[in-house]
């Protein structure tokens, strides 16, 4: 089973937080802890829900070993063909109906998902990096 964990854009600062916590009336926002606490973050601040895009963990590494997310504009490479693309929602319970966790975007672009097949490059996200976006 894949441990479900979100980063979290906050929108009034314009900014990307490592770990987004869903607490009963805000979120958790925490910057990196480089480890030290598990990968878990460093908390920093409380934010309210109407603030936060909650982005969840594709499941899946790139080629660098950098974590995809939701959101995430990707360079896939899968045979010949190249596309460069932003991650859509995780599909609900990939792992147990033997889904891809990229499906939707694979799919989009007639690759069927085998995960020994892609290259996957994490060029930026569509919070931080708008520039990236596909035309």
């Amino acid at each position: 089973m894949k441990d479900i964990h979100f980063r979290a854009w906050h929108s009034p600062e314009n900014k990307m937080y490592h770990r987004g916590y869903q607490k009963w009336l805000h979120v958790l926002l925490c910057e990196d802890d480089h480890g030290e606490n598990d990968g878990r973050g460093r908390p920093v601040k409380r934010a309210r829900y109407a603030d936060c895009v909650l982005l969840e963990s594709a499941g899946v590494l790139d080629k660098n070993h950098r974590e995809v997310y939701e959101g995430d504009i990707v360079r896939v490479l899968y045979k010949e063909k190249t596309f460069v693309d932003v991650v859509d929602s995780v599909p609900d319970m990939f792992g147990s109906r033997k889904l891809h966790p990229l499906a939707p975007l694979l799919k989009r672009h007639g690759i069927p998902g085998s995960l020994e097949n892609l290259d996957i490059e994490i060029l930026g996200n569509e919070y931080e990096n708008p520039d990236l976006l596909p035309r």
